[in-house]
């Protein structure tokens, strides 16, 4: 079943001790239901563009970080559109639950 709206975003969070490096965060927004989770990564607030959710800088790091979102983008993605094909319903919590694993996509049952 198709959506109406889809939206996947980055951001960054302070975290509770002050650091100069937060959190980076990803957010999907399925028919205006919200999911968030954090992708374990951190980077330096300064140096984070908010309108392109990208880090910004020509260095090793944030090339390495900004290839990063971009895979993670890709495989939300290929997740949203292998379960428009299969037909079932798309939600931000179903979504979410197969970026972090959190569903079996294969259940193995064995006789011993």
């Amino acid at each position: 079943m198709l959506e109406s709206s889809f939206g996947l975003g980055f951001f960054l969070k302070r975290p509770k001790i002050e650091s100069k490096e937060w959190i980076v965060y990803f957010r999907i927004t399925v028919d205006g239901i919200r999911k968030e989770s954090s992708t374990k990564r951190k980077w330096d607030n300064t140096r984070w563009d908010q309108r392109f959710e990208r880090a910004v800088g020509s260095k090793e790091d944030a090339k390495s970080l900004n290839f990063f979102l971009d895979s993670l983008t890709l495989k939300i993605n290929e997740i949203k559109t292998e379960m428009m094909y299969s037909g079932k319903t798309i939600t931000a919590e179903k979504i979410m639950d197969e970026v972090l694993g959190r569903t079996a996509r294969y259940l193995i049952i064995t006789k011993d």
